[in-house]
């Protein structure tokens, strides 16, 4: 199985689309991916997501499949101040050592991202058990195998927390230093042994 997270184009949020610029990347997003094999789009109910996502689709004569938990996080936990824009200076202030299970005691939105990741995560994981891969642990059992290319077309948070879960780094850690850019496409691709598998990162934030 390979995961592609692709993030929408430069987006105009007040419309909820996309900028000049961010169709001109979707556009290259669909040039791109045109002759590579996908077997699902996957897309955020938003419409920058949407958009996008049909720049994708269109050539490849494919419906995206909308799922609503790829909606972007709601990741304001105070004021104006957003998870993933904590500045990655404080987060690293006082060298504190992370772990997966109390990332949310060393940062000021952990109360508030910490019960949203993990719906988020039991989401995605029962999205991927209904096709043959459950979660066991920090890995997945191989039910039943398939090889196919899924493309999820959504937002930076979703992709960020996303790569927490399947890399296994604490949440602040791909918030304070992994980029995701506008029209972006991070790849994964799982690797099995005797029947379980974890995810590898292959390709980070790639614009080609």
């Amino acid at each position: 199985m390979r995961l592609l997270l692709i993030r929408h184009g430069d987006p105009d949020y007040p419309n909820d689309s996309l900028t000049e610029k961010g169709r001109a990347q979707a556009r290259r997003l669909g040039e791109i991916l045109r002759p590579r094999t996908l077997d699902h789009i996957l897309v955020s109910p938003l419409g920058r997501a949407r958009l996008t996502a049909e720049y994708i689709a269109g050539p490849k004569k494919m419906t995206p499949t909308v799922l609503p938990w790829l909606s972007e996080l709601d990741g304001n936990y105070h004021g104006r101040a957003w998870a993933w824009n904590y500045p990655g200076s404080d987060t690293f202030e006082h060298r504190d050592n992370f772990t997966m299970e109390d990332w949310h005691r060393h940062v000021p939105y952990g109360a508030h991202m910490v019960g949203l990741a993990a719906t988020f995560w039991e989401q995605f994981d029962a999205f991927l058990a209904e096709r043959g891969y459950a979660r066991e642990g920090g890995r997945y059992r191989v039910v039943r195998p398939g090889g196919q290319t899924l493309a999820f077309v959504c937002h930076a948070g979703i992709i960020q927390t996303l790569l927490s879960h399947l890399l296994h780094i604490p949440l602040p850690i791909t918030y304070a230093q992994f980029a995701v850019g506008p029209g972006s496409c991070t790849t994964l691709d799982f690797e099995e042994k005797n029947g379980f598998g974890v995810f590898r990162l292959t390709g980070l934030n790639c614009t080609w």
